[in-house]
């Protein structure tokens, strides 16, 4: 009986850390940044973007509508505000457009 109670506790707690895995945005394929400010502006969050990709050695170019060509694959931007030791942070992550 004991055997049957284990996975039965443990379950929902793999669950929750599996879904926050999901949302973290830390998935194979997808870009994610934390840039230095914080924008509030969306014009200058993608200029912003922009430069960060091409610092990192990256062709980008905005396409709109929170789209981007990035070395020639579509990406789609998903923003995102987390905290970190209790400050919220901006988290950026693109994701490939399927």
């Amino acid at each position: 009986m004991e055997i049957f109670i284990f996975p039965l506790l443990f379950t929902p707690f793999l669950l929750i850390g599996y879904f926050a895995y999901q949302s973290s945005g830390y998935k194979k394929g997808n870009i994610v940044m934390h840039l230095d400010d914080w924008y509030k502006d969306y014009n200058k969050y993608v200029k912003a973007i922009e430069i960060e990709l091409r610092n990192r050695g990256k062709k980008v170019n905005y396409l709109g509508n929170f789209r981007f060509e990035i070395d020639g694959e579509l990406y789609i931007l998903h923003p995102q505000i987390v905290t970190n030791a209790r400050v919220p942070t901006q988290r950026t992550i693109l994701k490939p457009e399927t």
